[in-house]
C-alpha cells in the first residue's frame, strides 16, 4: 500500500509557473500561476503548508524544466523536505498519444502531471513519465555549478580568440607567426604591450624582452643582442 501524499504538479515557464494542487485522491484542491520571483516562490509554499498542515501528509512535487528553467525552485523544494520528481517530456508526449485529451495548456499539462501521479503506481508508463529526483549532497551541487560555469568560460575564449586571430590576419598577419597558439601569456602580453599595434614593428628583441611577463620566453629572440629570424623588424607590411 502507497502512503498517501499531496501532490502539486508545476509547468514551468520562462517567467511564470503554472501550479496545482490535489489530495490523496487526485481531487484538485487548488490551481493558481506564480512569477518567477521571490514573491512567487514564497506563495508556492505558502500555499502548499496550507495544505499540508490541514491534511497532516508529506508532499511530492513534480516539475518540467528540471534544472533549466526551474531553478532555483528546484532547489529549494527539495530544501523543503519535498519530494521531488522530474516530468520526461519525451515519454509525456508519448503518454498523451496513447491517452489523447484536449489541446494542450499550462492548465491541463498541470492536471495531466496530477493525473500521472494518481496512475504511477498503476500504469508502468505514467511511472515512466515521473522520475524521481535523487538528492544530491550539497557539495555535488557547488561542483555542478562550477563545472558549468567553467564551460561557458572554455567556450567564450574560444569564442573571443577565434575572433582576435581573425583580426590579426586581416590587420597583420605577421605576429600570428611567432606563436602557434594565439592564447600563449606571452603573445597576449606582447600584443598588449602597445595601443598601436604598428609600434609593435619597430620593437627590438631587446625591448621586447623587457616587457613584463615575456622576458626571454618569446621566440626568435636569442637574448645575445641579435636579431633572431622571428623579430618583429621583418614585419615591413603591417599596417599597410
Amino acid at each position: 500500500m502507497v502512503d498517501p501524499m499531496i501532490h502539486v504538479g508545476v509547468d514551468v515557464g520562462c517567467k511564470t509557473h503554472q501550479v496545482g494542487i490535489a489530495g490523496p485522491e487526485g481531487t484538485i484542491l487548488e490551481e493558481f500561476s506564480i512569477p518567477h520571483t521571490q514573491d512567487g516562490f514564497t506563495e508556492f509554499f505558502a500555499r502548499i503548508e496550507r495544505h499540508r498542515r490541514k491534511l497532516g501528509l508529506p508532499v511530492a512535487v513534480a516539475m518540467e524544466g528540471y534544472n533549466g528553467h526551474a531553478r532555483p525552485l528546484d532547489r529549494m523544494i527539495v530544501e523543503k523536505g519535498y519530494k521531488l520528481y522530474n516530468v520526461n517530456n519525451l515519454k509525456l508526449a508519448r503518454f498523451r498519444e496513447i491517452f489523447p485529451g484536449p489541446a494542450k495548456t499550462d492548465s491541463l499539462d498541470v492536471r495531466k502531471i496530477l493525473e500521472l501521479f494518481h496512475l504511477k503506481d498503476h500504469l508502468p508508463m505514467a511511472k515512466d513519465v515521473l522520475q524521481e529526483v535523487p538528492e544530491v549532497p550539497k557539495e555535488n551541487e557547488k561542483l555542478k555549478r562550477l563545472t558549468r560555469r567553467r564551460r561557458q568560460l572554455v567556450d567564450e575564449k574560444v569564442r573571443v580568440m577565434k575572433r582576435m586571430q581573425a583580426d590579426l590576419q586581416a590587420v597583420c598577419s605577421e605576429p600570428l607567426g611567432l606563436s602557434r597558439k594565439a592564447d600563449n601569456l606571452w603573445f597576449l602580453r606582447f600584443l598588449a604591450s602597445h595601443d598601436d599595434i604598428e609600434e609593435l614593428a619597430q620593437l627590438t628583441p631587446e625591448e621586447i624582452q623587457e616587457i613584463p611577463g615575456i622576458g626571454r620566453s618569446m621566440p626568435g629572440s636569442s637574448g645575445n643582442g641579435r636579431r633572431g629570424r622571428g623579430s618583429p623588424r621583418r614585419w615591413s607590411t603591417w599596417g599597410r
